[in-house]
Formats: C-alpha cells, structure tokens, sequence
C-alpha cells in the first residue's frame, strides 16, 4: 500500500535498550540502526513519517549522572532531564536515519523537534508515581537504611539546624572490626554520638565508643547490655506485639495482603499499632539533663499526634492486590514457622525475632518452629517446604524475602506470608515495614541536644549506591523477579505545543522525530506562561495525541512482539488480528488488563477520534504490519 498518507510511529524500548544491554552509547547507536531501515522501508514507499520514542532507561540514567555530580555541577531537574534525552535519542535517531536515506539515495531530511507537552498538574499521578525509568536494581540492600539515617539527621537539623552529621556505609552486616574502625574515624573527627544499624558489625561501633567514652545508640532491640555505661538508649522494634497482631488477623480470618508501615509508640506495648519506641536510659537516666528528656517526650507525643511527620525517603509503590474471594478457614491454634537468613544469637534483629516467636507459643500455644541461618540461595526452598507442610502462617525476617514470599504465595494460597520489613504484596503475602526513622529522629534530636562537639555520627551495615544518597526523596515499584525500578509521576497528556510545526514540517517532506519521551511536561502558570514540572509522559499516550493533533491517517506502536496476545504465553496463546472499537468485542477488555494495555488504549483512544487505523506491530515487520500481514489492527 503507498499513498503519501501520514504515520506517526512510537518507537517501543527495544528500537535502543534490548534485554542485557548496558546503555552504552554504542549500544543504543548500533540498536537505532537496526530499527532505522525499517523505518526508511516505509519511506521509500512513500509514507510521510513522524516519529516518537520513549526515554524511560535514558532520562532515569540521566538522574543518575546528575544526582553522583551534584558536588562538581549543580544538578537539573527530572523536566530539564527530558529535554536533555529528548536531544540525545533525537541525535541518534537523526543520524541513523539520514545515513540510511543517503545509503538509499532517497533525496530526504530529518529533523528532530524539542517538543513540549502540556499536562494538568491536577493530574492523579503526582500523587501516585506509576511510570518506571531507568535501570533495574536488585534491593538486595536493606532500602530501610535511608530512611533510619535520613530520620536521624532530620530529628538532628530540626533541633540543631547547624549540626555536623557524619555517616559510613561498611557493606558489611558481620564484621565488628569494619564497624570500630569506622566509628573511630567518626570519632577522631569528632562525634561524640553514633548511631549503629549493622547488626554484628555495630558491635564494634559500641566498642569503639566505650573506648572513647562517648554514647553510642543501638538499634533494633535494647542494646544496653552491650555496654551499659556507652549505650544511652536504643530505637527498638516492638517485634513481639507486630507478631501478635499478625497471628489474630489469621486467627480471626481478617488477614489483608498488604504493605502494613506502623510507626512510633510511647513505649513497649503500648496502645495503637506503633511497633518503634525508644528504650530507658537505664543506669544513664541522670546523665539526660531533665529539659532534654521532656523535650524528647513532646518530640514523640508530636510525631504520633502528625504535629511532626517524618517522611519516607525510600519508598515504594505498589499495585493494590485484588481481595481473594475464596474463603479463608479460622483456627484458633496455628502451624507457624519464623525463617530468616539471620542469626538468632545476634543480640539484635534476630534474636528479638525468636523471642517474639516463642510468645506466639507460650501465651496463644501456637505451634511454632524457628529456622535461622538460611542460605539466601535456600530462600524460596525454605519457603516451598513449610508452605507444603500445611503451615498457616509462615513470617519471614528479611526484606530479601519478599519476591521469594510473592513467588511462593502464589502456589500455596491456603498458607499466609509475612515479610518483616518488606516491600512486597499480594493476595496473600503481607509486609511490615516500620517506620523506623520516627524512632531515629529521636534519636538525632537527643544526640543533638546533648552534644558538646556539635558533631554527631552513623554506621550502616550496607553498601548503598552513591546516587541514593541524594537529598531528594526516590520512589521505587516492585518489578518482579526480585527487582525494583524508580517510578515518576506520568501525567496524561493534554495538549502537544509544536504540534503546527510538526505538521508543516511533515507537510513539507521532512521526517519528523518529536515528543521524544512523550515530550517535555509543562503545566500553565500565570499569564499563560508554560513552566516545567517533574514528571514522564508514557509514550504511546502522546503519540497518540500527536497523530490526532497532527491529522495523522495511522498511528503504529512498535515493540518486541508481533502484536497482541489472547493467553500469552499459555496452550491456547493466539494473535489478535482485528479489533473493532465499535464492537462489543471481548478482547477489549482482557487486552487492557494485560501489560499492554497502556498500549491497547492508546489505539483505542485514536480509532474511537477520527483516526483511520492503529497497529501494535514487530519493530523487525513494520512495513509488513502496515500493509495488513502481521501485528494487531484497529479500527473505528
């Protein structure tokens, strides 16, 4: 078919990152090329082309690059970021284009068009960030550290804004020798308080400050023991009353898979579902002047009462399990199993674990089984085993429990799974993730009242990525297969600024690249003037708006796959050829609940606003899909 019709094309993820690539530039340039002779296949059949492109990988890559130069160049803004990839992935294709038309002899140009598009800052997703960008990471650190150390220094600042806070990472959980060491160098350039979270290796950041006589605070569960005249207090897990609570949601049949995140309570047990409280000063009670105790009772009282919030750095998003209809048996005694890759004789984390276990026994007799020192590898085995031995509840201490758990629940429904600070979820997996940076927000606002260096520290037991250790906060969507990915807001798009000079220029016989990433997001501010805001538009969303503002005759998504898919990837998988808007046709709506439904519709929004057709086709069949004989059509 030729015509001189117009095309706008969103070019899929695949046309510059295929799966295992690093991002190299080579990479993506070598990708562009392969994808553009496609594209020049349908020119030199005398189609009109304009193109779009997402830039998820690219514009979150490029946050990265600033967030780890900030101290050497001031960073640019997630929009500013946009406009930056927008001309690098235009380049790109610009190139590899124009060298493919002159290799031809098609006598044509390219231009690439910084594209704004209007959004309305009223938009949901700003509330809610749903679009990943960026590369994939393995959370196999503990995410929780951000938020304990970003609590400690903002509870320090909100006291004592001038306050020098110092902080180490070890990347390692079980070397007290790794935690002296940095907690003597924080000394030397001196702190006079240190806050430890790094299990055995923050053993030794107590032994060091027992040797420098400074006050060290512990973390997780009481630590004075360890050494009652440095320990001055601890942020504790109230683990006994978090499994309390979750053994009577099973008993009594109320159990919700969902990310549960109680915060502070005024101390062990107490009312509400606060699980985080600070520990006694023990035989240090007078060493806390009395103006500073009472100032840290109203500091606690103020972040129950949400007079004081303290805000999540890291956090996740997550999609909203459907409530299982199958219903659920009620026992008054359960098979309960308590598993983790922890070492119960930690004196932290583990240890308040087992001990919160046996109360399940003692007072409800529960049946409990305890297994510590798992190999991680021998997670999802572990899991499997005590899911097929009929237990009801199985409670897995670690956040690196969490996709194995999502794993596991979906084969073993009758059995409920708890992840202790995890960020996972499903019908029948819950997690507990504490809110502990209210405990250490505390715990800096003391330190800072009370030191007399003006100097305060932090001891990590992980090794983070530099970039997170910026001052912006980061929301991260679980993924699958144990990764994660950082998630914006992606607002709908309303309107595409250059759209006039998109078209002349089409009109004109230039292929077009605009909207790259789904354009530059904008949002009017007084007197009409357009300013940037901090979001990603999905592509397709805003080709499709492009090929309607634009009078386009097709809009063309290209991807990984041949079209869409009924039962993708089970015995009765079969393509989808046809789909007519108009109908009442059942592919419709099992096509939009699938993970390409963004894309179904966005082709449902054209055909059904004057377009002519939409395909969803094979980046590697693009003139083949355009002439009817693959990919998945759709009409009015």
């Amino acid at each position: 078919m030729s015509s001189g019709e117009t095309i706008v094309i969103a070019l899929g993820g695949n046309a510059l990152l295929k799966r295992d690539d690093k991002g190299t530039f080579e990479e993506q340039f070598a990708n562009v090329v392969v994808a553009s002779r496609g594209i020049v296949d349908l020119i030199e059949n005398n189609f009109r082309v304009v193109l779009t492109h997402g830039n998820g990988p690219q514009v979150g890559a490029t946050l990265i690059r600033h967030d780890l130069a900030k101290n050497v160049v001031p960073p640019f803004p997630l929009h500013a970021c946009n406009a930056e990839t927008q001309g690098f992935v235009g380049y790109m294709i610009e190139q590899a284009l124009q060298n493919e038309l002159d290799k031809r002899g098609i006598h044509k140009s390219v231009a690439s068009v910084v594209t704004r598009v209007v959004v309305d800052r009223n938009d949901a997703s700003f509330q809610n960030p749903t679009k990943p960008i960026g590369p994939y990471f393995e959370r196999s650190q503990y995410p929780n550290l951000l938020n304990i150390f970003e609590g400690y220094k903002q509870g320090a600042k909100y006291v004592k804004p001038g306050i020098k806070i110092l902080g180490n990472y070890l990347g390692d959980w079980d070397d007290p020798g790794k935690g002296r060491e940095a907690a003597l160098a924080q000394i030397f350039a001196g702190a006079d308080f240190i806050l430890h979270v790094a299990d055995t290796s923050g053993h030794g950041v107590i032994q060091a400050a027992k040797e420098k006589g400074i006050y060290a605070f512990g973390a997780v569960s009481d630590q004075h023991q360890l050494a009652p005249e440095t320990v001055l207090t601890s942020f504790v897990l109230d683990i006994e009353k978090a499994f309390d609570q979750i053994a009577k949601m099973v008993v009594e049949g109320r159990f919700e898979g969902r990310i549960f995140k109680p915060g502070i309570e005024t101390g062990k047990g107490a009312p509400g579902d606060g699980i985080v409280y600070l520990a006694p000063f023990h035989k240090l009670d007078g060493k806390v002047p009395v103006d500073v105790g009472r100032r840290i009772k109203q500091l606690t009282q103020d972040v129950i009462d949400r007079k004081i919030v303290v805000p999540e750095k890291y956090e996740l998003s997550t999609d909203v399990p459907k409530k299982s209809d199958a219903a659920t048996e009620q026992k008054s005694v359960l098979k309960i199993a308590l598993v983790t890759d922890a070492l119960f004789s930690d004196s932290g984390w583990a240890a308040t674990a087992y001990n919160a276990a046996g109360t399940l026994e003692t007072r409800y007799r529960h049946k409990v089984v305890c297994v510590d020192n798992i190999a991680v590898r021998d997670i999802e085995a572990t899991l499997k085993k005590y899911a097929e031995d009929g237990y009801d509840l199985i409670i897995a201490h670690g956040f690196q429990w969490g996709d194995p758990a999502v794993k596991a629940g979906k084969n073993y429904p009758n059995t409920k799974f708890v992840v202790f600070t995890g960020l996972v979820n499903s019908d029948n997996v819950a997690s507990i993730f504490p809110m502990q940076q209210e405990g250490t927000f505390l715990l800096g606002a003391l330190a800072a009242m009370m030191s007399e260096t003006n100097v305060i520290g932090y001891v990590g037991g992980d090794q983070l990525d530099n970039f997170l250790d910026t001052e912006n906060k980061i929301t991260w969507k679980y993924q699958g297969n144990g990764k994660y990915r950082r998630v914006v807001p992606s607002p709908k798009p309303v309107q595409i600024l250059e759209h006039d000079t998109i078209r002349s220029l089409t009109n004109s016989g230039y292929i077009v690249i605009a909207c790259g990433g789904g354009g530059i997001p904008v949002v009017t501010a007084a007197y009409g003037h357009k300013v940037g805001i901090d979001a990603v538009i999905d592509k397709d969303l805003a080709g499709e708006l492009l090929a309607r503002q634009i009078g386009a005759d097709r809009f063309i998504i290209l991807t990984d796959v041949e079209g869409l898919y009924v039962d993708y990837n089970k015995p009765s998988q079969r393509l989808v050829g046809r789909v007519s808007a108009s109908k009442d046709d059942t592919n419709i709506s099992q096509l939009e609940e699938g993970s390409m439904g963004p894309k179904v519709r966005a082709c449902l929004q054209f055909v059904r606003n004057g377009g002519k057709e939409a395909v969803i086709a094979s980046l590697d069949k693009v003139l083949e899909a355009v002439n009817g004989k693959t990919g998945t059509h759709f009409y009015p």
